[in-house]
């Protein structure tokens, strides 16, 4: 099973972190402003659309609010980055932590019965349910941005150490496949990291 998982989180660290990984070793998500996000969505390159999607998805965790929990609803957060992308190309010198709260948390719209709650979603289930599976690296992502809130409201992301934390998280997974996406994450997420 860690094969597996490993896999897709390689697919992940190349898709969403690395260009991250270019940019800086540690990002203080707070200092991104609309006019870069905007910048990189609009030149489409695979790099620039990895560095939108991740910071979108972190931000969407770090927006949950405790009404939300750890239901996710993808196709809700997908309009949500949407109109987030959209506001930011017509504001450019508004922060994207701003800019996306406007359209995340408790303004998104309410989750839909094809949403997941994280909670439940087991490291087994997750490798094995196909729409778990496609959305893993976002997950991921979002799980972090949770956590970051959830830790005194940091808005600092570490590369290297998400980069270690998904690692982690994945031997963990391998020797628990019954636990749950959101246990295995507060072990190697949380404040006490």
């Amino acid at each position: 099973m860690k094969s597996v998982f490993l896999s897709v989180l390689s697919s992940l660290l190349l898709w969403a972190v690395f260009p991250l990984a270019a940019v800086a070793e540690q990002i203080d998500v707070s200092t991104i402003s609309c006019e870069k996000l905007a910048s990189a969505y609009e030149a489409k390159t695979p790099s620039d659309l990895s560095f939108v999607n991740g910071i979108l998805n972190w931000m969407g965790g770090y927006h949950a609010t405790v009404d939300q929990g750890t239901v996710v609803d993808w196709d809700k957060l997908s309009d949500a980055f949407d109109k987030t992308v959209v506001f930011c190309s017509e504001h450019p010198g508004v922060g994207v932590l701003s800019a996306s709260e406007k359209f995340m948390g408790e303004n998104i719209e309410d989750a839909s019965p094809k949403s997941y709650d994280l909670a439940i979603v087991t490291c087994e289930s997750a490798l094995t349910n196909k729409d778990v599976l496609k959305n893993i690296g976002d997950t991921f992502m979002w799980l972090a941005g949770y956590h970051a809130s959830y830790n005194n409201g940091s808005t600092m992301l570490d590369v290297e150490k998400f980069i270690k934390q998904t690692s982690d998280i994945a031997d963990y997974c391998e020797a628990n496949p019954k636990a749950s996406l959101v246990t295995a994450a507060e072990k190697f997420m949380s404040e006490s990291e």
